[in-house]
């Protein structure tokens, strides 16, 4: 199977598809939560101030 074969360009095509769906990582729940408590504790911060 030689570098230019349908087959071959194929199978990294699949490859690539399988790499990517795994670096489609979402932000975990508590680095949500996190980030929402920072910005709400700056509002208050910066209205009471």
């Amino acid at each position: 199977m030689g570098c230019c074969s349908p087959e071959y360009r194929k199978v990294v095509e699949d490859q690539e598809q399988k790499v990517n769906q795994n670096k489609n990582d979402k932000v975990p729940l508590y680095g949500k939560i996190v980030s929402v408590v920072i910005i709400i504790g700056a509002t208050i911060t910066f209205v009471l101030l």
